[in-house]
């Protein structure tokens, strides 16, 4: 019988595989349904967190793994694996990454921008466009400052696009297609280094499987996930536009974000409060 180590209150127990499953992120983002709809419920034990949160209780060992914002999965180097090749990436449009300003983007030189805690790899990807796309250097402060611009993500942007609230509107990936000509990639399905690999291979089988059954239900997601900002036929088509397999084509735009980024000062927002709630 094999062994494994789990975290647990800052102290590392050595029990068998077999006495727990593993402990997984669920991303409560409409584009990452897919994923979950179909996931075997004996596969593993999901937990409700958002990307940054999710991004530290991985690192922290709270977390097995998850749906990892692809700018933590840089810093975390070797700690993690990738699983099944899987993520979400988008070719283009995302509509739920969105900087909000009352000026034009090139005018935001010096200006402050309120980030929300939520995001790793959107914040990141602010910060290349400032760089490289719009040159300027605006100063990053925390959500509900006063700013002349924000930075929105998820259904929250989704919301915010439809009501509206911001006389520019800049959707962050089609503005790095518009710099790269390359898709991004925001989030890749990572497990911890240490995830013996019989648990590993394990939930890797029923994570793609999910992911396949998942893809053939979108309108099924839709209905369930339809609000009065995004009708049903609205939802199946924001599912539908992103792309969930890491490619040669996804590769290369992670591989030229990660370039850009390293080429920036070294910088993370501070972190967030890490709550996470079983699901």
């Amino acid at each position: 019988m094999g062994c494994c180590w789990i975290h647990n209150e800052n102290n590392w127990k050595n029990i068998t595989t077999e006495q727990r499953k593993l402990k997984i992120g669920l991303m409560p983002y409409l584009n990452s349904e897919v994923f979950y709809r179909t996931l075997d419920p004996e596969s593993c034990e999901l937990v409700t967190a958002r990307p940054r949160a999710m991004a530290l209780a991985v690192e922290s060992g709270n977390l097995d793994g998850g749906p990892l914002p692809v700018a933590e999965v840089f810093r975390l180097g070797d700690a993690v694996r990738e699983v099944g090749e899987l993520g979400v990436a988008i070719h283009g449009t995302v509509l739920s990454v969105l900087l909000l300003s009352d000026v034009p983007a090139d005018q935001l030189d010096g200006q402050r921008i309120a980030i929300t805690e939520d995001t790793a790899t959107s914040v990141q990807l602010l910060r290349v466009l400032c760089a490289d796309h719009w040159n300027i250097k605006p100063e990053l402060v925390a959500p509900g400052s006063e700013a002349p611009a924000r930075l929105v993500i998820g259904d929250e942007a989704n919301r915010l696009r439809k009501v509206g609230g911001a006389q520019y509107v800049y959707d962050l990936s089609e503005e790095w297609q518009k710099l790269t000509n390359l898709p991004f990639v925001f989030a890749v399905w990572v497990l911890r280094a240490d995830v013996p690999d019989a648990s590993f291979k394990a939930f890797e089988t029923a994570l793609v499987d999910a992911y396949c059954e998942g893809r053939q239900q979108v309108n099924e997601i839709a209905a369930e996930r339809k609000t009065e900002w995004m009708s049903e036929a609205e939802c199946a088509e924001y599912v539908r536009n992103f792309s969930y397999t890491i490619g040669d084509a996804e590769r290369r735009g992670m591989q030229e974000f990660h370039r850009r980024l390293d080429a920036l000062p070294a910088w993370r927002p501070p972190s967030p409060k890490l709550t996470v709630g079983m699901s």
